[in-house]
C-alpha cells in the first residue's frame, strides 16, 4: 500500500510541476497566441499612392515583374466555326478507327 501511495504522489508531483515549465509569460491558452498587430498611420491617402505608381509604371521606373503572368489572356477570334472542328474531329476519329465511311 505505501508503494501505491509513493509512487501516485510522486507521479502527481511530477505532473504539476511540469505545467509550471510551459508558463513563460503571463498570458495563457489562446491568448498567448494572439498576434498583436502594430498599428501605424500613414500621411498618404490611397489615391496618391496609385497616382505615384502608375506615373512610375508610365515612366518606366519600376522593376519588371511578373504581373503579366496573372493576367487573364487576351481573347482571340477564330476563323474556324465549331461545327467545322466538330466535323474534322468527327472524320479524324472515323479515319484513325479505320472506317473510311462518309458522313
Amino acid at each position: 500500500m505505501n508503494t501505491k501511495f509513493i509512487s501516485s504522489a510522486v507521479f502527481a508531483v511530477a505532473a504539476l510541476s511540469g505545467a509550471s515549465v510551459f508558463a513563460q509569460n503571463a498570458q495563457y491558452g489562446e491568448a498567448a497566441l494572439a498576434i498583436n498587430p502594430v498599428v501605424s498611420s500613414s500621411t498618404v491617402t490611397r489615391a496618391q499612392v496609385k497616382a505615384d505608381y502608375l506615373n512610375a509604371r508610365q515612366n518606366g521606373a519600376l522593376a519588371v515583374s511578373q504581373e503579366a503572368a496573372f493576367a487573364k489572356p487576351a481573347a482571340s477570334t477564330s476563323a474556324v466555326s465549331r461545327a467545322d472542328v466538330r466535323r474534322d474531329a468527327l472524320v479524324a476519329a472515323r479515319n484513325t478507327m479505320g472506317g473510311n465511311s462518309t458522313m
